[in-house]
This record gives C-alpha cells, sequence and structure tokens, in this order.
C-alpha cells in the first residue's frame, strides 16, 4: 500500500494506482476528457492537470 496526501486528506491505495483513482476514493472531482479505466491513454488532453508538492511543473 501507498500512502499519500491530496488537498490534506490522507489516503492508502494499491501500488500502480493513479492519482486520479486515489482522489476519486476520497471524494475529490478531477476533471478528464481522455481517461476511462480500459483505455491506455495517459493524460492527451491535459485537462487533468494538479499541482504536486515538490513539483515546478503542473503534472498528470
Amino acid at each position: 500500500m501507498i500512502k499519500l496526501t491530496i488537498d490534506g486528506l490522507p489516503i492508502e491505495v494499491e501500488e500502480g494506482a493513479t492519482l486520479l483513482e486515489a482522489a476519486t476514493k476520497l471524494d475529490i472531482h478531477i476533471p478528464t476528457l481522455c481517461y476511462h479505466p480500459d483505455q491506455n491513454v495517459k493524460a492527451n488532453c491535459r485537462i487533468c492537470l494538479v499541482e504536486m508538492e515538490g513539483n515546478k511543473l503542473l503534472v498528470p
């Protein structure tokens, strides 16, 4: 299990889970256009960019 914090809320997720999946478990909505759990598309539309502590750039 991986421990992380999103908007001050702690959560544990399985290794390999996406940030989008973790946020959804916390009822945090991150808008997306290209994400679908059955597809291999990786943030092509860039709608889901979020701020990540320690990174200078937004990340999908």
